[in-house]
């Protein structure tokens, strides 16, 4: 998360959402940084609302914001982004989560899966749960998909009174990913809402938290 008291935003890092990129484009134009850790980095809209906000100077000032990707990309990155080549020592701390040794169908279905717990290479927190509260409300300001990172280049123009260039870092390493069709019937299913709120965000570019909590 980094928040700027002059410019007037916060920005709330949903995983694999080239947040790392955000970070480096605008780091310099911001007074208060949540980085390192992913607990840290990844702070959530429940947690914003409720621990961080009310802190903040002016708060009423401050638009949050984040962005969303496909469902499916987003979860495929996941299994991309474990499959590293440094999690596979078991002297790794997150050595858990390594998906080298497995396939697409075989990480999706212990995703998908209802056994508790979950393994842990397979427990993710849903950007749609990300973005909404405890009392089901979305609770970011603003919306952007990660396809359409020149709108989220002027939005943040805009908000900091200089050209900002966005440029994807970060990325997971190269793997063909090939899913059931059963499977993938079944995870679609499953994040439906995810699905659902990304298409909204598609469509019109961007969305705005009263725009969403209307409908």
């Amino acid at each position: 998360m980094h928040i700027s008291f002059k410019h007037g935003f916060a920005f709330l890092c949903v995983p694999k959402t080239a947040s790392t990129s955000i970070e480096s484009a605008i780091k310099g134009d911001c007074d208060i940084i949540f980085s390192g850790h992913p607990k840290v980095k990844h702070i959530d809209a429940q947690a914003y609302s409720s621990n961080i906000r009310p802190l903040l100077p002016h708060a009423k000032r401050i638009e949050s914001f984040c962005l969303i990707r496909s469902p499916l990309e987003w979860l495929e990155s996941w299994y991309r982004y474990r499959s590293r080549k440094e999690l596979m020592v078991p002297k790794h701390p997150n050595h858990k989560n390594y998906t080298g040794h497995l396939s697409y169908n075989e990480f999706v279905t212990a995703y998908l899966s209802e056994a508790k717990p979950r393994p842990s290479f397979a427990w993710l927190k849903s950007q749609y749960s990300f973005i909404h509260l405890r009392n089901g409300a979305v609770g970011v300001d603003r919306i952007f998909c990660m396809d359409r990172l020149d709108l989220v280049s002027e939005y943040l123009s805009h908000k900091i009174g200089r050209d900002v260039f966005i440029d994807f870092e970060n990325r997971s390493p190269k793997r063909i990913s090939v899913l059931d069709q059963t499977i993938k019937k079944k995870l679609q299913e499953h994040l439906a809402k995810d699905i659902a709120l990304f298409k909204a965000v598609r469509k019109n570019g961007e969305l705005t938290q009263k725009s969403i909590n209307m409908d």
